[in-house]
C-alpha cells in the first residue's frame, strides 16, 4: 500500500501523514524531503538557482522512484499532482489522497510556517487571495484523488476514515 497526501501547502501533508504513518506503523517519506537529500540542497534553493522547470522535473522523477517503497504514506508537495501527469501516475501507483483544507486554514498555517515555501508569498498582505488563487487553479488536479477529506474534520484517527474508503484495486 502507497498512499500519496495532496492538497494545497499548509493542508497538513506533513503533520498528519506522519502522525498517521506512525499510528499505523507505516514509513513515512515527504517528496520535498527526499528531493532535497537527493539535490543536497533546499527547495528554496533550488527553485532560486535552477528555477521552477527544473524542480518539476526533478520533482517528477523522485516521485516516480517512491514505488520502490511500500506499506507507506508520501506527503506530496503542494504542485506535484499538477505536472507531467503525476496525478494519473500516483492513482496508478496507490492511493492519492486530497486533504482539502480551507483557504482560511491554510492561510492560518502558513503565516506561522512561510520559510521553506517559494511559492507562497514572505508578506501577508495578499497572502489569502494568493492562496485562493492558487487553491483554485489546481483544483482540477486535486480532484483526481481517490479520496477527498477535509482535515478539519479529522481526529488523529482520521487516517481510519481514508483505509475504510480506499478503492479495490
Amino acid at each position: 500500500m502507497r498512499i500519496f497526501l495532496t492538497g494545497f501547502p499548509g493542508s497538513g501533508k506533513t503533520f498528519l501523514g506522519k502522525l498517521w504513518a506512525a499510528d499505523n506503523r507505516l514509513s513515512f517519506y515527504d517528496l520535498d524531503g527526499l528531493i532535497e537529500e537527493e539535490e543536497r540542497m533546499s527547495i528554496e534553493k533550488i527553485f532560486a538557482e535552477k528555477g521552477e522547470d527544473y524542480f518539476r522535473e526533478k520533482e517528477a522523477a523522485v516521485l516516480r522512484n517512491t514505488d520502490r517503497f511500500d506499506n507507506c504514506i508520501i506527503a506530496c508537495g503542494g504542485g506535484t499532482p499538477c505536472f507531467f501527469d503525476n496525478a494519473d501516475w500516483m492513482k496508478r501507483n496507490g492511493v492519492m489522497v486530497f486533504l482539502a483544507e480551507t483557504p482560511e486554514h491554510i492561510f492560518h498555517h502558513l503565516i506561522n510556517d512561510k520559510k521553506d515555501r517559494p511559492l507562497v508569498p514572505k508578506y501577508v498582505e495578499g497572502m489569502q487571495q494568493y492562496i485562493r488563487e492558487r487553491s483554485a487553479e489546481r483544483l482540477s488536479f486535486y480532484i483526481k484523488s481517490n479520496i477527498t477529506v477535509f482535515p478539519e474534520h479529522l481526529n488523529r484517527n482520521g487516517f481510519n476514515f481514508i483505509l475504510q474508503n480506499i478503492p479495490d484495486a
